[in-house]
């Protein structure tokens, strides 16, 4: 009897030694690293001379260093007051195929993000998020909120501000699940962002304040690096995603994760903010997703869009969220 007692203690102690591993959260996050195999580009080793913030050196003759390596998923654009490097993964994330991007942004003297109109003027105008880029010759872009599908649904499309003035305030008075939940993203003319829930400020808050551009879409995916609880209610599906993530001030990270194609299922909200946590950002924002989802470099999409009703096509929008001018960025032909 006294073996049998003896050995059952062992028993119900391993049992108990591999619940606790289970249920621990170090234990979760290191199942997931275990199921999530990536590959990214080679470190790139030719760059130009640069100052102790990584910006081109100012007794540099060049104004502009462009690196574009697309078969081996690497994009760099280096000017004295921005950087942007863009690198593509691929690999697998529990045994489905995924395929994203990852671009590490840094700006000052006076850069910042903004909204890129398709027709300044006109918001429900839309077009291809490239032909956009191309217009404006921005460096560096993502896709924006696409509010204008929402007035279109004839849905509340958040409160939406552009260029410093009010479009549309129908928005949530409180932080909701539904898809899209319209957290707002703020953008200042400082570089500063903010990211809010829906009744947190008023379209008169954010003008006074000097906010230039407001998008409404989300969630937000984290603050202080604390994950949103909503995100396990409604936004679970594997679908192309894009995001924001700020690490600090300048300081900024975009995802695209390319999904309804043959190489890339898409995935879920909690991915893309485990890749921002990774690295290093302290707070995150959800722009839309879908056909929507695009990340553009030099007036060219880096990733391959998704194909939706047969056409492999990034959808037309009415505007995008990106920063930089650059003369290097091809003008869209007409008829384009």
């Amino acid at each position: 009897m006294r073996k049998f007692a003896l050995k059952l203690s062992g028993t119900a102690a391993t049992l108990l030694f591999v619940f606790v591993l289970l249920t621990c959260p170090f234990f979760e996050a290191a199942a997931e690293g275990k199921e999530l195999i990536a590959k990214g580009p080679a470190p790139f080793t030719a760059y130009p001379a640069l100052d102790s913030e990584g910006f081109l050196s100012p007794g540099q003759a060049e104004q502009e260093f462009i690196h574009f390596d697309r078969k081996n998923g690497l994009w760099i654009y280096i000017s004295k007051d921005l950087r942007v490097e863009i690198s593509r993964f691929t690999g697998t994330f529990r045994r489905k195929n995924l395929v994203w991007y990852i671009s590490h942004i840094s700006f000052r003297d006076g850069q910042h993000f903004r909204a890129f109109m398709a027709k300044p003027g006109s918001p429900k105008y839309q077009m291809r998020p490239s032909q956009i880029a191309q217009n404006h010759r921005v460096v560096y872009a993502q896709n924006g909120d696409l509010f204008s599908w929402r007035l279109y649904k004839k849905e509340r499309p958040g409160l939406i501000i552009r260029d410093g003035k009010l479009l549309y305030e129908n928005t949530y008075t409180k932080p909701v699940a539904a898809v899209p939940p319209l957290d707002e993203l703020a953008l200042f003319p400082d570089g500063q962002v903010e990211m809010n829930t829906p009744g947190t400020f008023t379209a008169a808050n954010y003008l006074a304040r000097g906010a230039l551009d407001v998008f409404a879409f989300g969630p937000i995916l984290f603050k202080d690096r604390v994950k949103d609880d909503r995100l396990d209610k409604s936004f679970t599906y594997l679908e192309p995603r894009s995001a924001l993530g700020v690490i600090g001030p300048g300081r900024f990270v975009g995802i695209m994760v390319e999904g309804r194609n043959k190489r890339s299922v898409g995935a879920n909200l909690q991915f893309v903010a485990d890749r921002l946590l990774e690295e290093g950002c302290h707070e995150a924002y959800t722009l839309d997703g879908g056909q929507t989802a695009a990340m553009l470099f030099m007036g060219e999409e880096v990733m391959s869009p998704g194909i939706y009703s047969g056409y492999q096509k990034a959808r037309k929008q009415q505007d995008i969220i990106g920063i930089g001018f650059s003369d290097q960025v091809p003008l869209q032909k007409k008829g384009k």
